[in-house]
Formats: C-alpha cells, sequence, structure tokens
C-alpha cells in the first residue's frame, strides 16, 4: 500500500471511541456509542431503471447514485433522517473498484465540487477524463477499499459519482461499498459555565500532544470545504458547531 493510504477498515471506530466531526461552521465532538459494519459487494452499478451501466471506450457517464438493484429509488450511501434509536448517526467508510482501469468522479454532495482537486487549477471534467480529481481501483482496490477516497456523510446528503473508461473496451463499473455506520453521542459546548463536556471537548481539540486526549478527527465532505452542517441538522442534533480555538479556551474550572 502507497504511503499514508491505509485500508479504511485500519480507520473505523470502536464504541467508545472518540471523535471530531468538522462541518463548514466548525467542529462537534462525540463519542462513539455503537457502530455497524456494511457491506454491499460485489455492487454492479445501474442506471435510474436499473438496467446496468456499460461504459463505452473514452467515454463519460455522468453523475449518479450508487442506487439499491432491489428499489432503484434508494441511494445506498444516504440516510433519511438525523438521528436513530435515539442518537444522532453519521456514515464512514470507501469504495473499491474494478477494473482498475475506471475513473470515478465523486462529487459531494451531488452536484457539488469534486474533491482532491489541485487548489489552483481550472474545474475537472470528468466527460473529458481529466487525469486529476479521480480515483481509481489502484488507488483503493476492489478488494481492498482504502482511505485515499474517504467519505464521511452525514444525513439528508446525496452523493454522486461521475466516471470515465480510458481503456480500449467498454466496461460495468463494479464496486465495494465499505462503510461504518455510528450511533454516537455528542458533548455539548458550554461557553459561560464550566461542565464536564467542556472538559472532553477542550481535551479533544488540546490533542495528546498538548495534554489531551487521543481522538479520530473526521471532515464532513472533504478537507477543501467541508460540508455546511445547516440549520436541520444542528436543531435535531442540538448542538451549534465550534471553531476548535474556541473549544481550547472552554471554561472547565475544577471539572475532573
Amino acid at each position: 500500500m502507497t504511503k499514508g493510504i491505509v485500508p479504511i477498515v485500519e480507520r473505523f471506530l470502536l464504541p467508545n471511541q472518540l471523535l471530531a466531526l468538522e462541518f463548514e461552521e466548525g467542529w462537534i465532538f462525540g463519542r462513539v456509542v455503537r457502530r455497524r459494519i456494511m457491506q454491499y459487494k460485489p455492487y454492479s452499478l445501474i442506471d435510474a431503471n436499473g438496467n446496468t451501466i456499460d461504459i463505452n471506450p473514452s467515454s463519460h457517464q455522468a453523475e449518479v447514485w450508487l442506487r439499491d438493484p432491489r428499489n432503484t429509488a434508494v441511494d445506498i450511501l444516504y440516510l433519511d433522517t438525523t438521528t436513530d434509536a435515539g442518537y444522532p448517526w453519521i456514515l464512514h467508510g470507501a469504495i473499491g473498484w474494478k477494473p482498475h482501469q475506471i475513473r470515478v468522479y465523486p462529487r459531494i454532495p451531488e452536484g457539488g465540487n469534486i474533491p482532491q482537486k489541485f487548489p489552483n487549477i481550472d474545474p475537472i471534467r470528468p466527460s473529458s477524463g481529466d487525469k486529476t480529481g479521480y480515483y481509481s481501483g489502484v488507488e483503493s482496490p476492489y478488494q481492498t477499499p482504502t482511505d485515499f477516497m474517504e467519505y464521511v456523510i452525514p444525513p439528508k446528503t446525496h452523493i454522486s459519482h461521475e466516471f470515465y473508461n480510458p481503456d480500449d473496451r467498454a466496461h460495468n463499473p463494479v464496486a465495494n461499498i465499505l462503510f461504518a455506520l455510528y450511533h454516537f453521542q455528542i458533548f455539548r459546548p458550554n461557553p459561560t459555565e464550566a461542565t464536564l463536556d467542556n472538559k472532553v471537548i477542550r481535551d479533544i481539540a488540546l490533542g495528546p500532544v498538548r495534554g489531551g486526549v487521543r481522538a479520530t478527527f473526521l471532515t464532513v465532505g472533504f478537507t477543501s470545504s467541508p460540508l455546511p452542517m445547516g440549520a436541520t441538522l444542528k436543531k435535531d442534533w442540538k448542538v451549534e458547531p465550534i471553531k476548535l480555538e474556541e473549544a481550547e479556551t472552554l471554561p472547565v474550572g475544577g471539572v475532573m
């Protein structure tokens, strides 16, 4: 495996592990209460009518969801409620692809920007098979999906993919969709009063190097522009994101 790229299973969290989720507005902090590992393998790419998509040589496939072949109205990677069984929940995972030649261009959310773009280059054109902004079965192999393209998908968000086939024969992209679904407890910051939640949040923000605790930091969406949390999640999850600098200075007083 290329240095710095690991199988996604090595990134999955266990119950009781701490996490920090970055949204456009800032960070929220929590603890995994339970998780469920979910896998769809093999998954053959289909269209809205359930027909297998075969991409011709040197051809492009426009944006599609990863649809359930048993009910094509269903997006496999979509959470239609903001909470489940009393807890917020979120998807975290990766997708391996075959054949490895196929270029996969994610859009997060659907219709949005393509991740992995160099900051100053022109917009990526999947229809032309641009040689940047994509990943493939080379970077995320079918048998071992990797964090080369790590997905963190909040509720009420559809993602989509475009494809380009640079090969000299047609291919149907086949995926190994491997995700963890986390139910998690949220720690809620209080800027005016010392609380135990404040202490945990501060310790996560400081990290072990500065006397805090170890946690996993995940960006919702992708690093250049995290997705907005939005009013619905804020209301249902009962939390406002804060900046890391604010988290580090929350009042903790004599809280042990």
